[in-house]
């Protein structure tokens, strides 16, 4: 798998913290390396993701998922009515290994509503799984990177994700069931988020 290159002119997220770089054209940055695990979203690559809403607990959130020629488009509104106030998009279940790799890094906008990435060993929404948050600072294309001693193990009790004080490890990477970018909070309101690709470095 070839360097994916990334012409300079915005900002160049790392871990939590954001990394100015010089506005020119005539310079590219690597963003991830040769042996990384892409996943390329879009009508030309992956459409396999499906969006999983509250609605399967009861609840009335609404959200769909689109593909451009290039980017995974998805949208709607949370809603807390019906005791919900979660939506999500999920890729197609799997049994990936991840255990050569040591961080996330996905290019992405996101307008309205802040969302986390799940990486989840279990198959079941209420199942334990790993988040860790997806911080952007405004609604402008951003790459962030995550290392995953950064996700951080939730555990659904009383309908609502709760952090264990476990961090994800080797034994958790071994066979993904999928990925997921989920509503972080419980709280109405409407939401856009456009996602390039995925990477795992």
């Amino acid at each position: 798998m070839a360097y994916r290159w990334m012409l300079l002119g915005g900002a160049l997220l790392v871990g939590c913290g954001e990394v100015d770089v010089e506005d020119t054209a005539d310079v590219d940055v690597p963003l991830y390396s040769a042996e990384a695990m892409v996943i390329d979203l879009g009508s030309a690559g992956d459409t396999t993701w499906t969006a999983v809403n509250d609605t399967v607990m009861g609840g009335v959130s609404q959200a769909s998922v689109t593909y451009t020629d290039e980017t995974l488009v998805f949208e709607g509104a949370v809603s807390t009515d019906s005791n919900g106030g979660f939506t999500s998009v999920r890729s197609e279940a799997d049994q990936t290994d991840l255990r050569e790799y040591s961080r996330l890094l996905i290019h992405m906008r996101n307008s309205g509503q802040p969302f986390s990435f799940v990486i989840a060993d279990k198959p079941l929404f209420f199942q334990s799984q790993f988040k860790a948050d997806l911080d952007v600072p405004d609604d402008g294309w951003h790459t962030l990177e995550i290392p995953f001693s950064e996700f951080k193990e939730y555990a659904f009790e009383g309908g609502y994700p709760t952090e264990t004080g476990e961090t994800i490890a080797p034994s958790n990477l071994k066979e993904v069931h999928h990925f997921e970018i989920i509503s972080k909070l419980f709280e109405d309101g409407p939401f856009e988020i456009e996602v390039d690709w995925i990477a795992f470095d």
